[in-house]
């Protein structure tokens, strides 16, 4: 949840829960209904938030007409706290899954714009890989953060390569078509190194004004770019894999191997997103550091490829 949509559950919890609490003191106020509609309607809400309050305070005091009205109140400001931050969280996720089911981008639930959460980053990947198998010509999340509107967009390179190599796979494709899958598989790929570095050089940015990492912390082989690569690929693996799990056409055992697998895949991005987690809260402590790695592909540089280039030697991919 964005910490505005955050903050606003915990006022209207508390403003709720507080009025009940109030309205216990006031019992007559709420006895008789007005002759007024609106007003009526008011004092109907107000029957309703004193009820679990008033039931406690009887069940207490063992009076069904007397009781204590701060044991009311007091009860229902504990019960109605808990219900309406439940409610208000059942509430956004309805809301969200309508939207994914329509198509639509999901709403960013995340925390601030530079606070690196694995969390956060996998429930984006997640979100965005079910719009996007809905309506693929969404583009992002909504209401994100810089840094993570970076994200989705890596990821969403992932998700274009991901289909493309389908193409490549499908049987009939001719020589041709084959060859225009592959120069896109290329371009894409490019994209999606070229955007996995960028979110190395983002976070490499935010923590210079810090003064991290630390040059003299222990050196980590992966960057955190490389690490959400890895768990963009493993949403988009635990997407199909979960599709493949509901199939009603396929062999028998079929969708037992895939749930066993599934089990495999959530397991590995569990591990994963708390080694990103780690690193992050390490770099930020001054006990590890993690340095831009450049891909530099060398296969869609016209300077550098051979087969581009005109030399007789052969193709060479680094």
């Amino acid at each position: 949840m964005t910490s505005f949509a955050y903050w606003k559950r915990v006022v209207l919890s508390v403003a709720v829960a507080c009025a009940a609490a109030v309205l216990s003191f006031h019992v007559g106020s709420v006895v008789a209904l007005s002759q007024n509609p609106g007003l009526a309607s008011i004092q109907f809400l107000g029957r309703v938030l004193l009820v679990p309050g008033v039931l406690i305070a009887m069940a207490i005091s063992g009076g069904a007409h007397t009781f204590p009205l701060w044991i009311a109140a007091a009860a229902n400001l504990i019960f109605w706290l808990p219900v309406c931050w439940f409610c208000g969280a059942l509430a956004e996720l309805v809301q969200e899954r309508k939207r994914i089911a329509q198509g639509q981008p999901p709403v960013w639930a995340g925390g601030q714009a530079l606070l690196l959460d694995a969390g956060a980053i996998t429930q984006l990947h997640d979100q965005c890989t079910q719009v996007w198998h809905v309506n693929p010509g969404t583009a992002t999340a909504v209401g994100e953060p810089d840094w993570l509107a970076a994200v989705a967009r890596q990821h969403r390179a992932n998700f274009d390569l991901w289909h493309i190599e389908d193409e490549a796979r499908a049987p009939g494709a001719t020589d041709a078509e084959l060859a225009a899958v592959k120069r896109r598989i290329d371009e894409a790929n490019q994209l999606r190194n070229d955007l996995t570095e960028e979110l190395d050089r983002r976070l490499l940015n935010w923590l210079e004004s810090k003064g991290l990492p630390k040059p003299v912390a222990p050196l980590n082989s992966e960057s955190p770019g490389l690490i959400i690569d890895r768990l963009s690929i493993l949403a988009l693996k635990i997407y199909h894999t979960r599709e493949e799990t509901k199939r009603t056409d396929a062999s028998t055992g079929h969708a037992e191997r895939n749930r066993d697998r599934l089990v495999i895949l959530e397991q590995q991005r569990s591990d994963l997103a708390g080694c990103l987690d780690a690193l992050w809260h390490e770099t930020l402590a001054g006990t590890r550091r993690f340095k831009l790695y450049r891909q530099l592909k060398m296969y869609n540089d016209p300077d550098l490829n051979p087969a581009i280039y005109g030399k007789s030697s052969p193709l060479r991919r680094i």
